[in-house]
Formats: C-alpha cells, sequence, structure tokens
C-alpha cells in the first residue's frame, strides 16, 4: 500500500510539474516568439516573468501540497550581477533549489547552467533556451566559446536587471563512479577525499568569474549548500516512485566583489576552499546533526508559505485544466501544438537555435563596435584548460 501511495505521489507531481511546463511552453512562451523580431526587450521581459511565475508555482507545490519543508539560512540573495556555485549531491538538486531562490531572493533573475542533452526535452528545454539558460556541451573548447557569447550578450542587456548564474562546479552528481574518480584525482594531487562532495572542476568557474569581472557584470559570489536531513531523491527515477524529501536545508553565503581574488589562480584556490568548508559543514550536518550558521533563530524554522504562493497555485491550476480541457476539445489547438513543434524543431535542429537566434539578432542591431583587446599581463591559463 505505502509503495502505491509513494507512487500517486511521484507520478502526481511529476504531473503537475511537467504538464505545466509543456502546456507553458505552447500557449504562454510560443505566443511570444514573434516579438522576437519586433521588441526583443518585451520579449525578455515576458518569458522572464512567466519563467517566475512557473518557479513560483512549483515552489509552491511542493511546499504547500507535498510538504517538502524549507529551512533557508545565511544571506539574502540580492538583485544583482552574481555567480551562485552549489554542491551536487543529487540529480534533482536543481528542482529543490528554486525553493531556497524563492524565498532568499523573490525579485532574482537566476539563469542555470546546464548540459546541452536537456535541451532536447520538449517544452522544457525550449522554455529554459528562451528564458537564457546556458547550455554547455561538455567540451571546453565549445564551452569556453558558449560562457563568452552568453556574457557578451548578457552585458548587451545589462540594463534590464542583474542576472544571476547558476553553476554546479562538480559537474555531476554524487554516485559511486563519480565519487571513485574524485578520489583518484585527489589522490592523484595530493588532495583529501572527501565524503560529501566531490571536487570541484575549476576551470569553468574561474573562466566564468573572470569574464564577468572583466565584463562588470559580478557583483558577488554566493557560496550555497544544500542537503538533506531525512529522504534524499537520489533521481527523477526515485522521486517518481515518491522518495520526496521531508526537508530541504539550503544555506547562502554571499562573498562580494570586493573580498574575491582577481587572478586566476587566486579564483581556483578560493574555490577549492569553499569546497572544503563545505565538506566540513555537509560531515557536521549529516553526522552530528548540527544546523547550518543561522543569522537569527527564525531561520532555523521551515520557511512557511506567503501571501501570494496560495493565489499562485490557483492560478496556475486554473490555467492546466483550461489547457488540457482545450487540447481534448479543440481542433485549432491541437493544430497549434503541432505547427508549433515543428517550429521549434526546426529552429533547434536547423537554424542554431531560437537562443542563438536571439542572440544574433540583437548583436546585427547593434552598432559595431571596436574588439576588446586582451589586458596585458594576463596570466597562463592553459594548466586550467587541460584539467
Amino acid at each position: 500500500m505505502a509503495t502505491i501511495r509513494g507512487y500517486f505521489v511521484g507520478c502526481s507531481y511529476a504531473f503537475l510539474w511537467y504538464g505545466s511546463i509543456l502546456l507553458g511552453f505552447y500557449f504562454l512562451y510560443a505566443p511570444l516568439l514573434p516579438l522576437l523580431f519586433l521588441n526583443r526587450r518585451l520579449y525578455r521581459l515576458c518569458t522572464d516573468t512567466l519563467y517566475s511565475s512557473w518557479e513560483a508555482f512549483n515552489v509552491s507545490l511542493l511546499q504547500a501540497v507535498y510538504g517538502v519543508k524549507l529551512v533557508l539560512t545565511g544571506d539574502d540573495l540580492h538583485n544583482e550581477h552574481a555567480l551562485i556555485v552549489l554542491n551536487h549531491p543529487t540529480r534533482t538538486d536543481w528542482n529543490f533549489l528554486w525553493q531556497g531562490l524563492f524565498h532568499a531572493g523573490p525579485n532574482h533573475n537566476a539563469k542555470i547552467i546546464l548540459k546541452e542533452q536537456l535541451r532536447k526535452i520538449p517544452g522544457m528545454g525550449w522554455v529554459m533556451a528562451m528564458s537564457r539558460f546556458i547550455y554547455l556541451k561538455r567540451t571546453w573548447a565549445s564551452d569556453a566559446s558558449i560562457l563568452d557569447s552568453m556574457l557578451d550578450y548578457f552585458n548587451i542587456i545589462r540594463k534590464e536587471g542583474g542576472k544571476q548564474l547558476v553553476l554546479f562546479p562538480e559537474g555531476t552528481n554524487i554516485t559511486a563512479s563519480s565519487k571513485t574518480r574524485s578520489d583518484a584525482y585527489a589522490a592523484k594531487n595530493n588532495k583529501p577525499a572527501y565524503e560529501y562532495v566531490l571536487h570541484p572542476r575549476t576551470t569553468g568557474f574561474v573562466h566564468l568569474s573572470r569574464g564577468m569581472m572583466d565584463k562588470n557584470l559580478l557583483d558577488a559570489v554566493y557560496d550555497v549548500t544544500i542537503a538533506y536531513p531525512g529522504t534524499k531523491p537520489q533521481s527523477e527515477v526515485t522521486l517518481l516512485s515518491g522518495d520526496m524529501p521531508e526537508q530541504v536545508n539550503i544555506h547562502f553565503v554571499r562573498h562580494p566583489l570586493s573580498s574575491l581574488p582577481s587572478t586566476y589562480i587566486g579564483l581556483e584556490k578560493w574555490l577549492e576552499e569553499r569546497w572544503r568548508d563545505k565538506e566540513l559543514a555537509l560531515n557536521s550536518f549529516y553526522t552530528k546533526n548540527t544546523t547550518f550558521p543561522a543569522l537569527s533563530h527564525s531561520q532555523l524554522q521551515p520557511r512557511p508559505v506567503t501571501v501570494l504562493q496560495p493565489l499562485c497555485l490557483a492560478g496556475c491550476s486554473i490555467f492546466l485544466a483550461w489547457s488540457i480541457h482545450l487540447l481534448f476539445t479543440s481542433w485549432l489547438a491541437l493544430s497549434w501544438v503541432v505547427v508549433v513543434t515543428m517550429v521549434m524543431v526546426g529552429l533547434e535542429s536547423w537554424a542554431g537555435g531560437v537562443q542563438e537566434m536571439e542572440i544574433k539578432l540583437e548583436r546585427d542591431g547593434l552598432t559595431p563596435s571596436s574588439p576588446v583587446t586582451p589586458q596585458e599581463g594576463e596570466e597562463d591559463f592553459e594548466h586550467l584548460k587541460h584539467e
């Protein structure tokens, strides 16, 4: 009986989660595509607003419907140009990170850095591309170019507000095989073996940090730690079986730009030190049942549902019901879905992608400017590129 209940919980959440994304794409996001050619500033405003609304819906689902408590400690998330780095214990961390982002900084505009394979998921991959998330191919030559291109674009639209880029420096979640690789790297480089984190891959972090610094797009780096005191959802499959965490603990530490090293080597060592501290904090969290440092006693209590969250749940639920009814009763709606799908497959497969088209259109609309020349005395970065 418990197994049946577990699958009901997991599958119902998956239906609401993916269904809201898929239907939201077809009936809310897709109609905005013409704005790419008419008014890209409005296009960005609308897609960011839609994404924030969906994030609020997902967080409200987890908290109010499925009972996932959030204990959020540390600093608030400011609406500024920032880089967020966090550990990656499970494949589903990004889904529960949204809870922390929502409550730590209600006005945030976070862009998660993801693997390219997720872009191919209908609806979900397209929504994130239209919302300017960053997809990496996991080959450094390509990824460096992608990161530079996105930073150039964020620099062009900087007047529209700060962006917070979310990076998982470990590159993958903790599994038996990834931990073996991490331990082998530690032994080879005379570093300590970790139990609760993987050794971070510094190349992407350093390149991204320096790129953001050079373009004046970095006000702070947020060191975020996520932990699960009870059930730990290891993958999407375990979530489907009902392994929903009872509680998620997330800790934010803000490091202002003035406190960060500016050299490549300094940034590399800085990240390694943060991960060493993270290992100690997680060891204490799991073995001694301690909490992350709180700025006030109230931070140790689960975050309450905000006044607007029930309204968000009601509004999104009505939209979901309306969309499903429309699909079953209108051949025009079905035809729209088919046409939009063909357009998106075409854009993603043969036209370079909707995100790339957005960037190209924006750049083509600019007055040509002088190329940026490298600064004198720039340090050699080759040892990091071949990590």
